[in-house]
C-alpha cells in the first residue's frame, strides 16, 4: 500500500528527493532520451523545486519514500504546473504514479485549482501513456530551440464540468471537449515547426 503526503508534513529530505529522481530518470537514459535537468546538481534541483508544491509517495508499510510530484501554482489562474513525476524503479507497476497524480488532484482541487498543465518528453512512452490514462489530455507542442527537445503538453480538469462552470468560465468548459483539444494540439504543432524552422 502507498500513501501520499505533503512532504511538509513528512521526514523526507531534499537528498531523497535528488536520489530518487537520479534512480528514476536512468530508465530515461536507457531509452535514449537525454535532458538538460537530468544531470542538475543537488543545488539546481534545490532551486528548481524551491517554490513548488512537493508531494511525496511513500510505502505504508515501511515509510520508504517511492514517488515525488511537484505542482508550481498560480491560484489567480487557477492552474498549477506539475513538474518532477518520478518513481523508483523498485516500485515500477505497483500503481504508484497513479496515485499520486489521483491524490495530488483532490489536494490541488481542494486548494482552489481547477486544471493541470504538464509536460514531458515526446520519446517517454510510458510518461505519456500514464498521463492519458489518468484523465490528461493532449492539447499542445513544444520544441525547445536550446537543446531540440521536442514536448507533449498537456492538460487534466479537476473539478467536475457544471451549467455554472460553462456560464463563469467558458474558456475552461473548452477542454472538455476532446475536438477542441485535438485542434489545439495540431494548431500548437504546427506553430511550434514553423517558429523552429524559421529561426534556424
Amino acid at each position: 500500500m502507498v500513501y501520499i503526503k505533503p512532504i511538509r508534513e513528512t521526514s523526507v529530505t531534499i537528498e531523497a528527493l535528488y536520489a530518487l529522481c537520479n534512480d528514476a530518470y536512468r530508465l530515461w537514459s536507457d531509452h535514449g532520451i537525454d535532458e538538460p535537468w537530468m544531470h542538475r546538481t543537488i543545488e539546481e534541483f534545490k532551486e528548481a523545486i524551491s517554490d513548488t508544491m512537493v508531494f511525496v509517495a511513500l510505502d505504508a508499510d515501511n515509510h520508504e519514500l517511492l514517488g515525488m510530484h511537484c505542482f508550481r501554482g498560480n491560484l489567480k489562474k487557477r492552474r498549477a504546473y506539475g513538474s518532477y513525476l518520478a518513481v523508483s524503479p523498485k516500485a515500477f507497476r505497483r500503481g504508484v504514479a497513479t496515485r499520486l497524480i489521483t491524490d495530488t488532484s483532490e489536494n490541488l482541487r481542494n486548494a482552489g485549482f481547477s486544471h493541470l498543465i504538464i509536460s514531458t518528453t515526446v520519446g517517454a512512452e510510458w510518461a505519456v501513456r500514464c498521463h492519458l490514462k489518468n484523465g490528461f489530455k493532449l492539447i499542445g507542442f513544444r520544441r525547445a530551440k536550446s537543446y531540440n527537445i521536442d514536448s507533449y503538453v498537456f492538460r487534466k480538469q479537476i473539478v467536475p464540468f457544471t451549467m455554472l462552470t460553462a456560464i463563469c468560465h467558458p474558456v475552461f468548459s473548452l477542454y472538455y471537449n476532446a475536438a477542441f483539444c485535438r485542434c489545439r494540439y495540431c494548431y500548437k504543432y504546427i506553430v511550434s515547426i514553423i517558429r523552429t524552422s524559421l529561426l534556424k
